[in-house]
């Protein structure tokens, strides 16, 4: 069954059997979408995670239109509303967990306190592995499937499933949001990170910036203050070292490795690259196939 009614985009109302004592105002399941686009509104009564297996999204949130694709995770804390936009034939699972319910799955101690804090902050579009990705989303079936039954020791199994994947939300947690104060290096810390995480997302510097809880001319400041290069260069930069070593060591065609760059045409993948670097991807690859015949591999060695 699938948690969302995907005719609607609306969410259902919970069966009786969802509304337990251990785990109050919890729900989990899979979502599905047709052959059609489909929206929810997630208002921030809840907390919510998210993971995407397959297909592509948006999520509207604080005023930011941030894009994603799988495999990926989305968490967003009580309090905070958005807009969830799924492309047709993505599949994914979603956990919706109250305030109280959340408090009474994480465990206590040093572990639960860092998993308590860090998930205090929204987690948007974190890129996983797929089996990453695979083996959260049958955390949450199994919190749904627990939560339906009517086997004893349902609850507390419910809530064992519940931990592991909140423990995996944990773990791919994206920085803390900073606020507009923060010091300059650590914006620039965090936004660093957030570009390992969102390279192949093409991510505009509004949308890092929004994450951030910056403006997006503070973060070019402080981005420009550190390193003395604006935040698209060093994007662009990424994208070329990332590119280079495609292109030199991998045997994907150009057309491949521009989809694995996020790059939706490879033509325009070629006009970035040779702008950026003075030459067409073919000259790498050359350049790249002519250095392993000057430099042969151990099994070559005499």
């Amino acid at each position: 069954m699938s948690l969302f009614d995907t005719a609607s985009g609306d969410w259902p109302s919970s069966p009786a059997q969802h509304q337990i004592e251990i785990l109050p105002d919890t729900e989990a399941g899979v979502i599905r979408t047709a052959l059609t686009p489909t929206s929810w509104t997630l208002r921030g009564r809840r907390n919510r995670g998210f993971v995407l297996v397959s297909g592509e999204g948006q999520l509207d949130f604080e005023s930011s239109e941030l894009p994603f694709i799988s495999p990926c995770a989305i968490w967003l804390p009580a309090g905070k509303t958005a807009r969830l936009t799924l492309k047709s034939g993505s599949r994914g699972a979603l956990v919706s967990v109250s305030e109280l319910a959340f408090g009474r799955a994480v465990p206590a101690g040093l572990v639960g306190r860092q998993v308590k804090d860090a998930l205090l902050h929204p987690l948007i579009g974190a890129r996983l592995q797929k089996p990453q990705a695979l083996e959260l989303m049958s955390a949450i079936e199994a919190v749904e499937r627990e939560l339906r039954s009517e086997l004893p020791g349902g609850q507390e199994a419910a809530r064992h499933h519940l931990v592991l994947a909140l423990m995996t939300l944990w773990r791919i947690s994206s920085p803390q949001p900073q606020q507009v104060q923060a010091a300059p290096r650590t914006i620039v810390r965090n936004f660093l990170h957030l570009l390992e995480l969102h390279l192949r997302d093409h991510w505009t510097i509004a949308a890092y910036a929004g994450v951030l809880k910056v403006s997006r001319a503070r973060l070019t400041s402080a981005v420009k203050r550190i390193t003395g290069r604006a935040p698209l260069e060093l994007i662009h930069e990424r994208l070329v070292i990332e590119a280079e070593a495609l292109l030199a060591e991998s045997n994907l065609q150009v057309a491949e490795i521009a989809d694995a760059l996020g790059f939706k045409d490879a033509g325009y993948f070629n006009r970035f690259y040779k702008r950026e670097t003075g030459i067409p991807p073919g000259r790498t690859r050359k350049r790249g196939a002519e250095r392993k015949k000057s430099f042969p591999g151990f099994h070559e060695w005499p």
